[in-house]
């Protein structure tokens, strides 16, 4: 970024800032850019090219700048921001949880596939995080109830933040559980849905600084290849699925066959399924 800020247009602004986030390694330059830019600016990405000579504040450009400087030192782009969307939903997103990623948008696709609209329900998110699961999935299914579990009271301070935003604080309910020492025995659920820790302990070490230093890592890391966590929270859906009730999950890419062998005993109609990158990420089973 220039130190004069004067006289430069925001295609200028944009080109500059993407050279920047292009040397420091960021792996979408020019994308994070357009949305660093159209936040500041308060425009749709779009829009920053349909007035490419428009010149900019000082003002602005000091604030683009500041922005452009932390995603340079590789803090995610949703925390600069402060929000990330997920299906369509605008959420609250900071170092509480973890980012929702575009790809657990595909489980919530899959269960919404095979609930009907009527679904009345109560839903149960195991490691609600931001909230992003159960948020998405009641505001489609408008007679269902939620119940948002998680260990963490900093991700449940978040997801209350979100639910309220989203007017849904009287079907969904938080509770601090820790699914390693805790049960559902008390607990009925329709539909038991979960974005769990699944990657190895050498995963995280190689994964990008973003992931590694700034998303909480007992969100991610899991023992046992990976499958700690998930193996529990198999054992506890079959614990508290109502018969033909569905748990949903999303795993690793070591797991397949792990979680088929895992749902086995006490589920049928079970589906492996893949991802935007037809890639196995999601399974879907039935209580029996």
């Amino acid at each position: 970024m220039a130190k004069n800020p004067e006289h430069l247009t925001c295609l200028e602004v944009l080109d500059k800032s993407s050279e920047f986030l292009r040397m420091k390694g960021v792996p979408s330059p020019k994308c994070d850019s357009e949305w660093i830019i159209s936040s500041v600016l308060e425009k749709k990405r779009l829009e920053l090219y349909l007035k490419p000579d428009e010149i900019l504040s000082e003002e602005a450009i000091g604030k683009i700048r500041a922005m452009v400087v932390m995603r340079g030192k590789r803090i995610p782009l949703q925390h600069i921001l402060q929000s990330v969307n997920f299906a369509g939903i605008l959420l609250k997103c900071d170092r509480r949880a973890l980012i929702p990623r575009p790809e657990t948008e595909s489980l919530v696709d899959h269960v919404l596939g095979r609930v009907p609209k009527s679904f009345e329900g109560n839903i149960l998110d195991l490691g609600i995080g931001s909230g992003a699961i159960l948020i998405a999935l009641c505001l489609s299914l408008e007679q269902a109830s939620g119940i948002g579990l998680d260990s963490s009271e900093d991700a449940l301070a978040l997801a209350e933040e979100n639910i309220i935003t989203q007017g849904l604080e009287k079907r969904i309910h938080l509770r601090k559980f820790d699914w390693h020492v805790d049960d559902l025995s008390q607990i009925d659920a329709n539909l038991i849905i979960s974005n769990p820790p699944y990657l190895l302990a050498r995963e995280w070490e190689s994964a990008e600084p973003e992931v590694k230093v700034h998303d909480p890592p007992e969100a991610l890391v899991s023992e046992q290849d990976g499958f700690a966590d998930l193996g529990r929270i198999i054992g506890l859906g079959a614990q508290s699925l109502k018969s033909e009730g569905i748990l949903a999950l999303e795993f690793g890419a070591g797991h397949p066959e792990m979680i088929e062998d895992a749902l086995s005993s006490d589920f049928g109609d079970i589906e492996i399924l893949k991802d935007l990158s037809h890639r196995k990420r999601f399974a879907i089973a039935r209580r029996k």
